[in-house]
């Protein structure tokens, strides 16, 4: 099953959405709020087999007049939902332009719609609708259970035991012998339980164990069943999974939930609908990447085979997940404010996202996006950054949803016209050396994207060096000698300054070495060399470098470095 259309309306925070996936691997992403596990619920609350029960808070403003509906459109359907025996006489069509019929026609797939709709009475009511049949078709938990929807959202543990609806359960199929011997074992304890004597406990938790290892899961002497004694009651819900004598559920909660996902994915054979909320919670790096990689390769060998392939949403904010779902795969969620429009978007041409990708990936979950030009800018920024909480009530930039970015030189223009694309807040810090060409600055002011700029025609390196004070000079001079190596850092002084070889250079209270050249003279010199060697061409040593840029900022309020430092620090904490 595949979800090819999804409608929203005044569920959650999202008072409308309209998306249609149209990839059976989609990676959600975006800032907090944006509405991505919204979007997940609600794929949840149309499809999931569980009776749902709802409040106030699942209204949009908790407004209970304002009706819920939460319509999915799914495809790739089985051959028991195509039955006319169920919904056959229910189908409708789905175009290759990704249009929905309601006569299906020629090479239309197709498709069914689930309608989950919850009024002011807080009753949910799901039904199969389709506008040539009479009345729309109301449709049971065990009818929802055939579009095999399965969600990993935080600890779920239920499915880790045979209890009533849980995947072991069904994996195990008829569990009469487990419940009659429970009731004796439960006066024998748990010794003299013997419950992986039973052939069918034993399978399903051997399967369970081969499932959960190809997800990632730590198994530490092989999965078996087990009697949980003081759970309450006498049921076949007290017999759990256990990880040789030790309850599963006490196990680390990375390898509770990739054994919670791959039990409740093992149990449908048609292709599943897997929910995944932060998939990266409780997981090492290399365990995300390979759940991830484990799920889209499912999905590939699924496709070779010529059985249905699935589906797969996911949000995350991991900068591992995103590289492992690959930047074709990332849709970015974004809910406008106050109208609390939800949208999803995936990258197009310019894709600013594979660029990002590659230099600042962790950009893509911020509000607002500061594109500087290269490793010197960003790096000094960083630093320089570290200095403006206390003149905002203590909040650093992340913490407002901002983030500064390396734009990878020429490739800083259209790295921002496509995340303005996406909806990012965008500005854009340059230097001055070379002027923004006219097109890309109409496009830029078209786009609402400010740029950011010395002027003068000045880069950053000259910015800081020609306001620079002595001391702060021996400052930079330092830093850079302990960063580069004190040999390097004085030969070039040496040759930049008109120095003889053999004479050392001290630092900027020994003015005579510098004779006969004048301050302003010194600066410029220095601030080329610094250029031409590209002794700041380093985001860890420009970095470095930012507490002296923001005491030159400081000592010289009005200077270029200063209005620029104070132009980015405004819009980033906006």
């Amino acid at each position: 099953m595949q979800i090819r259309h999804l409608r929203v309306e005044n569920f959650r925070g999202t008072a409308t959405l309209d998306w249609a996936p149209g990839d059976p691997f989609c990676c959600l992403i975006g800032p907090g709020d944006a509405g991505k596990s919204t979007v997940l619920d609600a794929v949840e609350a149309a499809l999931s087999s569980r009776w749902l029960f709802f409040g106030e808070h699942d209204f949009i403003g908790g407004d209970t007049a304002k009706t819920i509906l939460i319509e999915v459109t799914v495809g790739e359907l089985s051959k028991a939902l195509k039955s006319d025996e169920r919904f056959g006489l229910y189908i409708r069509g789905w175009t290759t332009a990704g249009e929905l019929r309601d006569e299906p026609e020629g090479d239309d797939e197709p498709v069914l719609t689930v309608r989950l709709t919850v009024d002011a009475t807080l009753e949910p009511v799901w039904q199969i609708v389709c506008d040539r049949a009479d009345e729309p078709r109301t449709i049971s938990n065990r009818d929802r259970a055939l579009f095999g929807l399965v969600r990993l959202a935080g600890d779920d543990a239920r499915h880790l035991a045979w209890g009533q609806g849980s995947i072991l359960s069904r994996l195990t199929g008829d569990s009469e012998e487990a419940a009659a011997r429970l009731a004796g074992a439960y006066k024998a304890a748990r010794d003299s339980a013997n419950l992986s004597e039973i052939q069918a406990l034993a399978n399903a938790a051997s399967a369970a164990e081969r499932f959960a290892k190809s997800l990632g899961a730590y198994v530490e002497r092989g999965y078996g069943p087990g009697l949980e004694l003081g759970r309450g009651g006498v049921s076949t819900g007290s017999i759990a999974l256990h990880d040789g004598g030790v309850p599963l559920r006490l196990a680390g909660l990375g390898s509770r939930r990739l054994a919670t996902l791959a039990i409740q994915k093992s149990a449908i054979t048609e292709g599943a609908i897997v929910l995944v909320d932060e998939i990266e919670h409780g997981l090492e790096p290399h365990r995300v990447m390979g759940a991830i990689s484990q799920l889209r390769g499912d999905q590939a060998r699924a496709g070779a085979e010529g059985k249905p392939k699935g589906q797969i949403l996911l949000t995350t904010h991991s900068e591992v997940a995103l590289g492992e779902s690959g930047a074709a795969n990332l849709r970015v969620c974004r809910t406008s404010r106050p109208e609390r429009v939800t949208t999803i978007v995936k990258p197009g041409a310019p894709d600013p996202v594979r660029a990002l990708m590659r230099h600042a990936p962790r950009a893509l979950f911020s509000r607002r996006i500061l594109v500087s030009e290269g490793m010197t800018e960003v790096g000094v920024l960083n630093g320089v950054r570290e200095f403006w909480p206390p003149l905002h009530g203590g909040l650093p930039i992340e913490h407002v949803g901002g983030f500064i970015a390396d734009g990878n030189g020429a490739e800083a223009p259209p790295i921002a016209l496509g995340l303005r694309g996406l909806g990012y807040e965008v500005a854009v810090y340059r230097d001055s050396d070379t002027a923004l060409a006219a097109d890309v600055a109409g496009r830029f002011a078209a786009a609402g994207i400010l740029v950011i700029e010395y002027g003068g025609g000045l880069d950053v390196e000259h910015a800081i060096i020609s306001e620079a004070d002595d001391a702060q000079m021996q400052r930079l001079i330092e830093h850079l000698r302990a960063e580069r190596g004190e040999g390097k850092i004085n030969d070039n002084l040496r040759v930049a300054l008109g120095l003889d070889p053999a004479e050392i250079v001290l630092g900027f209270d020994a003015w005579e070495l510098f004779s006969p050249h004048d301050a302003a003279e010194i600066r410029q010199r220095i601030a080329d060399i610094c250029v031409e060697r590209r002794w700041l061409k380093d985001q860890r040593i420009a970095r470095g470098a930012g507490p002296i840029a923001w005491d030159v900022a400081r000592s010289r309020p009005e200077s270029p470095i200063a209005r620029s430092f104070d132009a980015a620090r405004t819009w980033l904490h906006a």
